[in-house]
Parts: C-alpha cells; structure tokens; sequence
C-alpha cells in the first residue's frame, strides 16, 4: 500500500498564504480616485526626488542622470568598521540616514579626485 499526498489540502492551505496568492483581476475605473492623505503625497514626492547618494556628476551620463550602484567585496581594518558604525549610528541618532555604503562611496571619490593625473 502506498500513501498518497494529500494535494488538495495542501493547495488550500497556500492559497491563503501571502506568497501564493493569485493578483485579482483589474476591473476598470468608474469612480472617481479618492485623494491621498497628505503624509503619503509627501512620501511620494520625496521618492520622486532623487537621492544624494546615489547622484554624483563624476561618473559618465546615464540616461536616468544617476549613477550606478554596484555591490563588491573589499577587506578593511576592523578598526575602520567600527569607526564607520559609530559614525552612522551618530547620524542616526541625528536623524541622518547614516548610510556606511554612502561614506565609504564618498571617501573613495575624494581618494580617486587626490590621485588624477593633475591636467
């Protein structure tokens, strides 16, 4: 005798969960939009703007005007990391947003514009 699994159960006991979920069909809009808080149309404004960190005149012209963010794997001392964590956490606090990925771009922009060929 063998068993056999139970599939039926299994799909229901999914469908609930937020991963397997099916989107809703989209039915056209006959009303009219209801408005946003205002909280949230600042919210959306800020994300329209662009963010400091990741603009920077330095790199070549994108078409979005940004440069490119790409994540690699460097060694440093650990007594740089901590003094990078003790930096962010202060700006934090500060209510910075204290970004290590954002100091470490801007220190390596200073050690690349010290060691250009002066023109």
């Amino acid at each position: 005798m063998t068993k056999k699994l139970n599939t039926d159960a299994i799909t229901s006991e999914l469908a609930e969960s937020a991963f397997f979920r099916r989107p809703k069909p989209e039915q056209p809009e006959t009303s009219k939009p209801t408005p946003l808080p205002e909280n949230q149309i600042v919210q959306e404004k800020q994300a329209e703007q662009s963010t400091p960190e990741r603009e920077n005149a330095r790199s070549p012209v994108r078409p979005n005007g940004k440069r490119i963010i790409t994540r690699n794997s460097f060694e440093t001392y650990e007594d740089q990391m901590d003094s990078l964590r003790k930096l962010s956490l202060q700006e934090k606090m500060e209510g910075k947003i204290g970004s290590m990925s954002q100091m470490v771009r801007e220190a390596i922009d200073d050690y690349l514009k010290k060691r250009a060929p002066s023109k």
